[in-house]
């Protein structure tokens, strides 16, 4: 993560204006495919974004009713999601192909899905299987954590009293070098700057689950096979449990959680929790700190600012930021305070 991080962070240049909503896909993709796939996917980065996009935006039709006669029609629109679907096969199952015919195992996930084997001693799973597995993994993997990372550039932009202590704790934690699986203890604002961003704009904005069986609320009996809807970006802005539901707030997290269980739940909860929720929170809090080392980000003038709510919950617009380079403070060994670039 701290790597793929250190690398992006060289591509940008004082005063650049870039679409962070982009700078972060390519980013968090870059982290996903490296670790759970050891795969390099950097020159398809854009390709893979817009594949994703396309797939995003018409992912409500494969939902209707009837979808599966409603995408046989020869409509524009099918026509680009077959595309995008089949470009985003080709990437998955070529990283699998690949692995197959090396036989190494790599430790990985891709790994330990080639090598399962049934429970009573049969086959492993079969490419199909295990290209469900993977692409579910490896979009869901990087889009959501790439949404959270933008809209916390955006806060911190607007939050310039936040964004200070966040920087602060950055540099006196880091001291200059990158960050480490052990500093994570020490970034806890920066961790509460993540968790009052997901609090604001949860990636996942609307979380559904399907009845098995007839289940009963209070007086109140739901069908089985009834869909529940539930919004961590409603309850997350109630008052009850957030006073001032829409400042950013980060300090709010340093303080002793009495609030109940689920009224912040931007993985979800209960046993379908996200699988990937403490990949998520250890990725988020260490690419922050990484690129905060290096700098800032200022909200482009007049930009608009809207919310997409297709699966993920995207900036309508993107978000266009210009990159500020920073200085950061070191410690000297004599004890003294100094100020040198952070080496790239």
């Amino acid at each position: 993560m701290v790597e793929c991080t250190a690398r992006a962070r060289q591509e940008w240049t004082d005063g650049a204006q870039l679409d962070m909503s982009r700078e972060m896909m390519r980013l968090t993709l870059s982290v996903v495919a490296k670790t759970l796939f050891s795969a390099d996917v950097t020159s398809e980065a854009d390709n893979i974004g817009a594949a994703l996009t396309q797939v995003m935006f018409l992912f409500d039709m494969v939902l209707m009713p009837f979808s599966e006669w409603i995408e046989k029609l020869p409509l524009p629109s099918i026509r680009r999601f077959q595309k995008a679907r089949d470009f985003l096969d080709q990437t998955i199952y070529g990283i699998i192909t690949e692995r197959r015919a090396s036989k190494e195992d790599k430790g990985d996930l891709l790994s330990m899905l080639l090598l399962a084997q049934d429970e009573d001693g049969g086959a492993g799973m079969s490419d199909r299987q295990i290209r469900d597995e993977a692409l579910t993994l490896f979009l869901a993997g990087h889009e959501t954590t790439a949404n959270a990372l933008m809209w916390t550039w955006y806060l911190l932009s607007e939050n310039p009293a936040a964004a200070d202590k966040f920087y602060e704790e950055v540099d006196r934690v880091l001291q200059g070098r990158l960050a480490t699986f052990d500093d994570l203890p020490s970034l806890k604002y920066t961790e509460g700057v993540f968790a009052e961003a997901m609090r604001l704009y949860p990636p996942a904005w609307a979380i559904g689950r399907r009845t098995k069986t007839d289940y009963k609320i209070g007086q109140f009996t739901i069908p089985a096979r009834s869909i529940f809807l539930m919004s961590p970006y409603v309850v997350h802005r109630d008052a009850r449990w957030f006073p001032e539901p829409d400042r950013f707030k980060p300090e709010r997290w340093a303080q002793p959680d009495d609030r109940p269980k689920f009224s912040y739940f931007p993985f979800g909860g209960g046993t379908r929790v996200c699988v990937g929720e403490r990949f998520a929170w250890m990725e988020g809090v260490l690419l922050l700190a990484v690129v905060a080392q290096r700098w800032r980000f200022k909200l482009v003038p007049g930009h608009p600012v809207e919310t997409a709510a297709l699966i993920t919950l995207r900036a309508k617009h993107g978000m266009k930021m210009v990159a500020e380079e920073r200085v950061a403070p070191a410690t000297s060994t004599s004890g003294s305070t100094q100020s040198h670039p952070v080496p790239a």
